[in-house]
């Protein structure tokens, strides 16, 4: 089959950039929630397995559980039925994902707060036995070793990228990518400024993760996630028959395999 050259949808005028404030503002006016909007399945253990597993596996019994960058909670509350797990702080900087926790908070072991997690966090010193980030901020590190008990763990998962032929298969509509895991994993050492942070034992884990999506449209909810309506009608009127064509050409019974690259960051606190 012939490759099909996609528009490329940021270069559209109303293309929103990811993770910006006005991104977090939209998903915030239309659900309340960070919450992918695709359909698929995954192979076990995903990013986020592993993050939770980690997690548990180092709680002492009654821990108290910093959760920075919770978005709407929902990871946050999945923390807090392990039952060592006596309380469980979520932060956003987003007012909007905090009012949708709080409004299905549930547990009594768990509370949230509207809290920029690049600033001095509103913690006393070794107040929490464990802290951890699932896709969310990368200034907190330092304030992580102030706020978590000395030898308590701190933990971050980042989102590297996807491809699985994804990019290849709809040139355009993913931009090509060079994944060298070593040297990005270098990077991100740099960007979190982990060497300033005060954190002992820090390690960096690449993890790829194996998704497939369930039909064609989920390729492109995955591109534009998050984007205006407006947007969004211009890639599907641009792209969905393509897509659809190559979608059931390379699909497999579970799926079109893609696959999804993270960073899983793990350290103990230390005193300075």
């Amino acid at each position: 089959m012939k490759p099909y050259q996609f528009p490329d949808p940021s270069r559209h005028p109303e293309w929103t950039p990811p993770q910006s404030e006005a991104f977090y503002s939209r998903l915030v006016e239309e659900t309340g929630e960070y919450k992918y909007p695709w359909n698929s399945i995954f192979e076990e253990p995903t990013a986020e397995t592993i993050l939770y597993r980690t997690i548990c596996s180092n709680l002492s019994e009654q821990a108290r559980i910093l959760d920075v960058g919770c978005g709407h909670g929902e990871f946050t509350h999945r923390v807090a039925s392990n039952a060592r797990a006596a309380e469980v702080i979520g932060i956003d900087i987003t007012e909007g994902f905090i009012h949708t926790a709080n409004r299905s908070r549930g547990s009594g072991k768990v509370r949230y707060q509207q809290v920029n997690a690049d600033a001095d966090l509103p913690f006393a010193d070794h107040e929490f036995d464990a802290a951890y980030t699932k896709k969310g901020p990368t200034g907190w590190y330092q304030e992580a070793n102030r706020v978590v008990k000395p030898g308590g763990l701190v933990c971050g998962l980042y989102h590297g990228g996807t491809d699985g032929g994804l990019r290849k298969l709809f040139p355009g509509l993913y931009v090509p990518m060079v994944y060298e895991p070593d040297k990005a994993a270098e990077g991100l050492v740099r960007n979190l400024r982990l060497s300033d942070s005060g954190l002992a034992d820090i390690q960096v884990q690449p993890i790829e993760e194996i998704e497939y999506l369930a039909a064609p449209e989920d390729v492109l909810r995955k591109k534009c996630f998050g984007q205006s309506k407006l947007l969004k009608e211009f890639v599907w009127r641009e792209c969905l028959q393509q897509v659809e064509e190559i979608f059931h050409h390379h699909a497999t019974s579970k799926g079109l395999k893609v696959i999804n690259y993270h960073y899983f960051v793990t350290a103990k606190a230390r005193t300075a």
